[in-house]
């Protein structure tokens, strides 16, 4: 019987070991980041805050948009399919202007296209691909067209990794000017992943801005909760079109003025029922639950409790008595990191007004709950679409779902 040399045995059970060692790392690295939480973040959170704007300077008067409660009936038996692709790769985020302007959609590696989405094609017209960083969850995440149509937003990771708001101009034609855009808001992120990025004008005319818990995992920094950082945030501004923003007065009583609810991990993609005025957030788990809220904007102090809790289970401590509970919840069987939609209220699909679709960037779904009853088991109206990134409105309330391979509309069947 041949036997390896000593030397060799020992280099062979060596590389075994070490090949363990990685796999065992790589299994359990959220449960590795968690712990590494009690020896690192300290400096990362303090520069990270140093590098945020400081408090908004001044502030304007501008009331709570009001929720109505009621909606119109909503559809039986939903169905929905999907129109032709729009190749864009890694498509973003959904801007379109009330009237006939054009369609913008972003893309993660930093450009902004007008689109036509029936003759399928697309033209960059602005392209920010040198200001911002890119991969894992970086690039350009979020955009946003005031009410007036005058200024386009876009939310994006800049080339050091820091969250960076800036507006650029839109002429008559719908389409933004090629200058360097004026910057209204820069907050500090501690690590690459949880950058939040979406951003939405609400119907009381405020730019709404979701923020991530600065990454890592299991919130190192417990900065969701924390009240004097911007980070795992719900924000309600004014934008100042000379830079920087205003704080509405009616945001509830926070440590910064800019805050209008706190508690969030890492929302990716939320917005307002154009029917009712709720307000439907999606917001990506830790290691076992994904989570949709809905909440009034008139609720007092909101709270959604991460860190305490992930979903409706206690994660790190106990949430506040303010805690606001999900709606939706699903486990790791369903997916791994949620995407959220839209309440439909458009009127080509009858069948599914008022329903919420939401996806799994895993799994490559489209589900829908009930806007009126949003407990029930969700239905499954598409599966095999991939990656989704995200979704989008279009001014006439019909929807588009965006995958890492473009965009498509969703039709009735």
């Amino acid at each position: 019987m041949h036997v390896l040399p000593r030397s060799r045995r020992s280099k062979v059970v060596a590389t075994v070991l070490l090949v363990a060692l990685i796999g065992a790392g790589f299994a359990y690295r959220d449960q590795l980041w968690f712990v590494a939480k009690l020896a690192v973040p300290g400096p990362a959170y303090s520069a990270a805050a140093d590098r945020t704007s400081g408090p908004a300077g001044a502030t304007v008067e501008l009331a709570l948009p009001a929720s109505t409660g009621a909606a119109s009936a909503t559809g039986t038996d939903p169905a929905v399919a999907l129109g032709d692709l729009l190749e864009l790769p890694s498509p973003s985020a959904v801007a379109d202007a009330p009237g006939p302007g054009p369609v913008l959609v972003s893309t993660l590696d930093g450009r902004v296209h007008v689109v036509d989405l029936d003759a399928r094609t697309s033209e960059v017209v602005l392209d920010v691909s040198d200001r911002i960083s890119t991969g894992g969850e970086r690039g350009l995440l979020g955009l946003a067209i005031d009410p007036d149509g005058e200024r386009l937003y876009l939310d994006y990771t800049g080339t050091g990794g820091d969250t960076e708001i800036r507006s650029w101009a839109l002429g008559a034609d719908g389409l933004p000017d090629d200058g360097e855009g004026v910057l209204h808001l820069e907050i500090g992120q501690p690590f690459e992943n949880h950058n939040g990025g979406n951003l939405v004008f609400g119907p009381d005319g405020a730019l709404w801005i979701a923020t991530g818990d600065g990454g890592g995992a299991g919130d190192r920094g417990d900065v969701a909760q924390d009240d004097t950082y911007l980070l795992g945030k719900m924000l309600r501004v004014v934008p100042d079109p000379e830079g920087g923003v205003l704080a509405p007065t009616s945001n509830p009583t926070w440590d910064r003025p800019e805050i209008w609810g706190i508690g969030l991990r890492n929302p990716w993609r939320w917005s307002f029922d154009r029917e009712t005025g709720r307000l439907w957030i999606a917001d990506v788990g830790q290691n076992a639950i994904e989570e949709v809220t809905v909440i009034d904007p008139e609720a007092e102090r909101p709270n959604f409790g991460w860190n305490t809790v992930e979903g409706n289970n206690d994660y790190d401590g106990k949430p506040s008595p303010d805690f606001t509970a999900p709606v939706v919840t699903y486990g790791r069987d369903d997916g791994c990191s949620i995407t959220g939609g839209y309440v439909y209220r458009g009127e080509a699909n009858p069948s599914l007004a008022g329903w919420y679709l939401f996806s799994d960037y895993c799994q490559g779904y489209v589900r829908a709950v009930p806007a009126d009853d949003p407990e029930q088991a969700p239905t499954e109206l598409l599966t095999g679409l991939g990656n989704v990134i995200s979704f989008g409105e279009l001014d006439d309330g019909e929807l588009v779902v965006l995958t890492t391979a473009g965009v498509r509309r969703l039709v009735a069947p």
